[in-house]
């Protein structure tokens, strides 16, 4: 498998938050649609690939993206 990631150092997501992350229309934001992860994910699952999350509040959020190799 292939691996890319995505970090950032912004303000982090709480546990509550997780749980919900790939769920279609849900949003922290105000003007989201919740769709964006939920698509994301969708498309990573049908190349038989993973998608992985690490986040802290106050520390940021690390996005990992596993697919198999061609």
């Amino acid at each position: 498998m292939g691996c890319f990631w995505v970090k950032d150092s912004g303000e982090g997501m709480s546990e509550e938050v997780l749980q919900h992350l790939y769920e279609p229309f849900f949003t922290t934001k105000p003007r989201g649609t919740g769709l964006g992860l939920a698509t994301v994910y969708k498309i990573i699952e049908a190349h038989h690939g993973e998608i992985r999350v690490q986040s802290k509040v106050g520390q940021g959020t690390r996005f990992e993206v596993h697919l198999p190799k061609a």
